[in-house]
């Protein structure tokens, strides 16, 4: 995996941001998260080493901006220069995560054509507030690969059928000390929906306040990803 964090900083825009690692991490080192600014890795993929070769291999998918939000109106300074990049290294795929997806359309590049088949774009959706709002904006925007990402999972939520144009949802339980919890039946019943709708479907993580079959289960970070996949539920 390769991890391109142009810039680092966001703001909290609903409640899966309530614990946001990227918030809790800055407090730890005295940064002020709420400060958007450029990284040193800004122009990583135009990076070369000592033999000419580029740091980032051909062929490889490169996980964007994931120390913030790459729609964030912050980035509208610097967002046509990440475009071009992007542009540039066709031989690249870049997946990214956004909470913002009513601003997804109004800032895309004109050569959006040349870029819509590489890029991969997800939008949260933590609650059923979030899936009403976010759902028909994203829904409306002109991507080809969209999909869904329901983390920290926080509650029960119905699509409604309304899932042509997704490709996948991601469902994951909430890490940390705070942990909200997350119930198995949950999980499952957006498991149901992506099967009927024909969709892929991926457990990601239990979270570390996960309840299943009546139980309550306090899971360290450390396994949560492996008893979401022991549970062997994911669609392809």
């Amino acid at each position: 995996m390769i991890l391109w964090n142009l810039i680092h900083g966001c703001h909290r825009k609903s409640e899966g941001c309530r614990h946001c690692y990227v918030f809790a991490r800055d407090e730890q080192h005295g940064i002020d998260t709420n400060l958007v600014r450029k990284t040193t890795t800004f122009d990583l993929p135009m990076k070369r080493n000592r033999r000419g070769e580029w740091k980032i291999p051909p062929g490889r998918r490169v996980m964007t901006c994931f120390s913030s939000d790459f729609f964030l109106e912050e980035m509208d300074a610097w967002r046509s220069e990440a475009w071009q990049m992007m542009r540039m290294r066709s031989d690249l795929t870049f997946y990214m995560v956004t909470k913002r997806p009513e601003r997804i359309t109004s800032c895309l590049p004109p050569f959006w054509e040349e870029l819509k088949s590489r890029l991969y774009l997800c939008c949260t959706m933590e609650n059923q507030r979030c899936v009403d709002e976010r759902l028909p904006l994203f829904l409306h925007t002109p991507l080809v690969h969209r999909e869904i990402i329901v983390e920290p999972m926080l509650e029960a939520v119905d699509f409604h059928g309304k899932l042509g144009g997704i490709e996948r949802i991601t469902v994951g339980g909430e890490s940390g000390l705070n942990a909200r919890p997350c119930h198995y039946e949950w999980v499952l019943d957006v498991r149901r929906q992506c099967r009927e709708a024909g969709i892929g479907f991926h457990f990601k993580q239990t979270g570390g306040n996960f309840h299943k079959d009546g139980k309550h289960y306090r899971l360290p970070h450390r396994v949560q990803l492996s008893q979401a996949a022991r549970a062997g539920i994911d669609l392809p």
